[in-house]
């Protein structure tokens, strides 16, 4: 796939040459305004775009075009395979994106303004996401990120109103201003305890996740700014300094090992009233056997209700982990107790549970 670019114009006709002749075009144009009605036909090298509503001339768009011979996709499916070219921007009605093997940075505006997109994994190939890369896609609500992930830019989630978690490696480095701003349903978001650079207004207008910490703000007839912005980032760093267990739980690296070691401190709470289990349940990287550890030797947990009446079962269902199964369940017990717990073994007039091979 290319990206072609079609310049502004005042005519209704575009004629465009490709660098091959019959080429597959998307007619799916790449702009600011996507409402345009127009029709496309293909003759050789030359392609011939006609605007057909009634009004005049081309702003300016682009196209994405596709070899003879390559794999041509769908375009009227709702999967969208990201190529991380240039210019390149997701169609506007996309709800899953597939991230192409070669792809190693999101660029800016890839998923801008996506508000159907529900589902994208960042592959361990991606170590940047660049400026507005997903930004106003109101329908993300967890994201599962690059182990590798290094350094998220401007406004990369601004505007996410959906957005619940967000939990971030160890790798990332820097975090540009104005990041997760505006994510008005995070109610989870780890950091790394050392960052190189943590801009300004991060989580600005993050109502849910801010508490203990917020921003101030000093404003004139001029003038509006943030006079504590380096006090909400230490905030974010080191949230859980005094909560061992707690921070364990919000790497991306849990494992049934680290809460076996950690389970004396299963029921603390933080300043939500959430326990690590409700953090273990939003972690998208979690897995069957860590919560099958903690729920071993700590099931009071799974009952647990935060400041919003959430359960840790409600945190795990909201993400969509994928080890649920097709089953309903009721509750963590159930799950546990009906698709976890090996059969029980007779000895003698006893029947007894063996699930220590699990941790």
């Amino acid at each position: 796939m290319i990206i072609v670019r079609v310049a502004r114009s005042e005519r209704n006709i575009m004629v465009v040459k490709l660098p091959h002749a019959n080429m597959k075009v998307d007619p799916r144009i790449i702009c600011w305004w996507r409402n345009y009605k127009f029709s496309l036909s293909v003759n050789g090298r030359t392609l011939t775009v006609t605007r057909t509503d009634e009004y005049g001339g081309w702003p300016g768009f682009k196209l994405r075009v596709y070899m003879p011979g390559e794999d041509i996709p769908d375009f009227t499916s709702t999967v969208y395979t990201y190529h991380g070219l240039d210019h390149e921007r997701a169609p506007s009605d996309t709800t899953e994106v597939i991230l192409h093997p070669s792809v190693n940075v999101i660029k800016e505006d890839a998923f801008w303004n996506c508000k159907s997109l529900v589902r994208v994994a960042i592959t361990d190939a991606i170590t940047r996401i660049e400026y507005r890369a997903f930004k106003g896609c109101d329908s993300l609500r967890c994201i599962l990120l690059s182990r590798n992930l290094e350094s998220i830019g401007t406004e990369a989630f601004q505007d996410c109103e959906s957005l619940q978690s967000v939990f971030l490696p160890p790798t990332v480095t820097h975090i540009a201003d104005r990041a997760f701003a505006d994510c008005t349903s995070l109610r989870c978001l780890y950091v790394p305890a050392l960052l190189e650079h943590n801009g300004i207004h991060v989580v600005s207008g993050c109502e849910r996740l801010l508490t203990t910490v917020n921003y101030e703000f000093v404003v004139n007839e001029n003038y509006k700014d943030t006079i504590n912005n380096d006090e909400v980032n230490a905030w974010l760093m080191q949230r859980y300094a005094n909560l061992p267990f707690h921070q364990a739980c919000s790497s991306i690296s849990i494992t049934p090992q680290v809460i076996v070691h950690g389970i004396e401190r299963a029921v603390e709470i933080d300043e939500y009233q959430m326990t690590a289990l409700h953090i273990i349940c939003a972690n998208p990287h979690i897995t069957a056997d860590a919560i099958r550890a903690y729920l071993q030797l700590a099931p009071e947990a799974a009952d647990q209700e935060d400041s919003e009446g959430m359960t840790p079962f409600q945190y795990l269902c909201r993400n969509g982990i994928t080890f649920l199964e097709d089953r309903n369940f009721s509750s963590l017990m159930a799950w546990w107790y009906g698709c976890m717990v090996p059969p029980q073994t007779e000895t003698g007039n006893e029947s007894v549970n063996d699930v220590t091979e699990y941790i």
